[in-house]
């Protein structure tokens, strides 16, 4: 019975992880303070590989434009890649793990993944998140890089 049980309690886990997905990243839906700290999260991918060039810059523009960002948030995002903030204080506020999995799509949004130091990049911020493998992968499949 107990076996049972612990593969019930599995499966709902599992399902309720996947319900925290956001379908849909949209700027417009989040709280402003929110929103900004998004948008430091993807500029923050958007140089993790320590450069930043045309193409990520394009990249970054494109991202912010899927998200429905308005000029003040895009103004936002080229102060935020001459000063990038550190880490700590761009995910201090990520309690729960549909505000982290925002975070982390917004992110694949923002970054290259063919190069090997962006998906360590991307690895340590699901773990940072306390993301599951599961969701991570899940949300690696739906929000890719839209340049």
């Amino acid at each position: 019975m107990e076996v049972v049980a612990a593969k019930v309690l599995i499966d709902w886990l599992r399902n309720r992880q996947q319900l925290l997905v956001p379908f849909n990243l949209d700027l417009r839906k989040l709280a402003p303070a929110e929103a900004e700290r998004v948008i430091h999260a993807m500029a923050a991918a958007a140089q993790a590989d320590g450069t930043f060039d045309d193409t990520a810059k394009a990249r970054l523009e494109a991202a912010l434009e899927h998200v429905h960002a308005r000029q003040d948030q895009r103004t936002l995002a080229a102060h935020a890649l001459e000063k990038p903030a550190a880490m700590r204080d761009v995910l201090k506020d990520v309690k729960d793990a549909q505000t982290g999995a925002i975070f982390y799509a917004a992110s694949l949004l923002a970054i290259d993944r063919r190069k090997n130091v962006n998906r360590r990049y991307l690895r340590y911020l699901a773990a940072r998140l306390q993301l599951s493998a599961e969701l991570s992968r899940n949300l690696e499949r739906r929000f890719t890089a839209v340049s």
